[in-house]
């Protein structure tokens, strides 16, 4: 029997990492709530996820 493995490569774009920076001192500093499903959208484009 044939042994089938998968794995998954993760791949985090340079600019998410600075995105969520910003999000989190924005917040902060005008006590608020952020946009999550605009923070959602972004990080969805930032992170790719790649099976072999």
């Amino acid at each position: 029997m044939a042994s089938t493995t998968l794995t998954f490569k993760l791949k985090v774009r340079w600019w998410l990492k600075f995105y969520l920076a910003g999000v989190v001192l924005t917040a902060r500093l005008a006590h608020c709530e952020p946009n999550w499903a605009r923070v959602r959208y972004w990080v969805g484009k930032g992170i790719k996820i790649e099976a072999r």
